[in-house]
């Protein structure tokens, strides 16, 4: 979800609360490894500042819950569990207008940590999972109605993730916390939102994001333990490639200063 914009006002500060569709899904070669899907709450706060005529905000959102887990074992025994997701982005966004249109200009740069705890089942052990990366993103407002004290408006863009790293919780068993480079990949960005300003010192929004985006295969690491957990002392690890869906239906209040 997205701050306010600010463009009457010097500074707005808001407040929303979403709920999240989250789509997982790693392949190798083409073949499904692994989906997870399911419903996820979150929370986020922003400020907006006006600055001759660029619009700077900063945002802070976190989203947590559970979902379904359907996938495969190491020997490609099928296997259902559930996910619990822990999902914390904090974004910085400017805007600015296009002259003798209605539309705007807009950059984001946000850095996200995603935490990922498969939960054991039916005998198979759990996995924690860590995701940090950076993600740069760019695209256009344009608005599809403006009428008295409502907008409705239309934003659409292109992102690219960098420096993606991926912890592997594997100390249990001996392999302490392996770190892999997750590769760089690219993604869509787009979000439909209604404002209403509801007086001269605040207003409410409702909208709908999405954005998808993928994650290359990682490096190979060796790792070792003093046993052989996989038929041999020293064993090789990687990530998958990966594809993420995130959908998100949120509302907002927004405090004009």
């Amino acid at each position: 979800m997205l701050a306010a914009s600010a463009n009457s006002h010097a500074i707005d500060l808001s407040a929303a609360a979403g709920l999240m569709y989250f789509d997982y899904e790693e392949t190798e070669d083409g073949i499904s490894l692994n989906h997870e899907t399911g419903f996820i709450p979150g929370i986020s706060i922003a400020v907006s500042h006006l600055y001759h005529s660029v619009d700077h905000s900063f945002e802070f959102s976190a989203f947590g819950g559970e979902v379904n887990y359907d996938g495969h074992t190491q020997d490609l025994q099928p296997h259902q569990t559930t996910t619990e997701q822990s999902i914390y982005r904090l974004q910085y966004r400017l805007s600015w207008s296009l002259e003798s249109t209605d539309a705007d200009l807009y950059g984001k740069v946000y850095w996200q940590q995603w935490d990922r705890d498969i939960q054991p089942n039916n005998g198979v052990l759990g996995l924690f999972e860590r995701y940090q990366w950076w993600s740069i993103e760019a695209g256009v407002e344009v608005p599809l109605m403006r009428k008295d004290r409502q907008n409705l408006l239309l934003e659409l863009g292109m992102l690219t993730t960098l420096y993606g790293t991926i912890m592997v919780d594997l100390s249990d068993v001996g392999y302490g916390e392996p770190v892999l480079d997750l590769g760089n990949g690219i993604g869509f960005s787009g979000e439909l939102k209604y404002e209403i300003e509801q007086t001269n010192n605040s207003g409410l929004e409702f909208g709908i994001q999405f954005r998808t985006w993928e994650f290359g295969r990682s490096n190979t690491l060796n790792i070792a333990n003093g046993f052989a957990l996989c038929g041999q002392e020293i064993c090789s690890i990687r990530e998958p490639d990966s594809k993420t869906i995130q959908t998100t239906l949120y509302a907002s209040y927004i405090h004009h200063f």
